[in-house]
């Protein structure tokens, strides 16, 4: 019996399929329109009637789209929130540390930090 047992990684496989499906969806409808079919209701009849084909092109499009750009632009964008937000951060660590430290006074007298001494 091996003792290497594979996790399957379900979250990601299910969600990349459904991104897979919906752009392979959308990619049909286009080459549709493109031939002439505008109704709504002959598309939606004609997309239950057969399933999407995902081509080469919609897996190189999800895969560049949801693994490489989107945590690529969320990650600039979370930093940059962050950098920003440094000022006020320091300013409320000083803020909390002043404020903790006076109720620490105001409970046992004293200072839970001896002051330095300044020559």
């Amino acid at each position: 019996m091996s003792a290497n047992y594979p996790v399957p990684d379900t979250r990601f496989e299910q969600t990349f399929r459904r991104a897979l499906t919906r752009e392979a969806e959308k990619h049909r409808a286009a080459q549709w329109r493109k031939m002439g079919v505008v109704d709504p209701v002959v598309i939606n009849e004609l997309q239950k009637a057969q399933p999407p084909s995902i081509s080469k092109l919609v897996v190189c499009k999800v895969v560049l789209r949801d693994v490489i750009f989107m945590p690529l632009v969320q990650g600039l964008l979370w930093t940059g929130v962050l950098i920003a937000m440094k000022p006020w951060l320091k300013n409320a660590v000083a803020h909390g540390r002043r404020l903790g430290s006076s109720i620490y006074r105001l409970v046992l007298g004293t200072d839970l930090v001896k002051p330095k001494r300044r020559i």
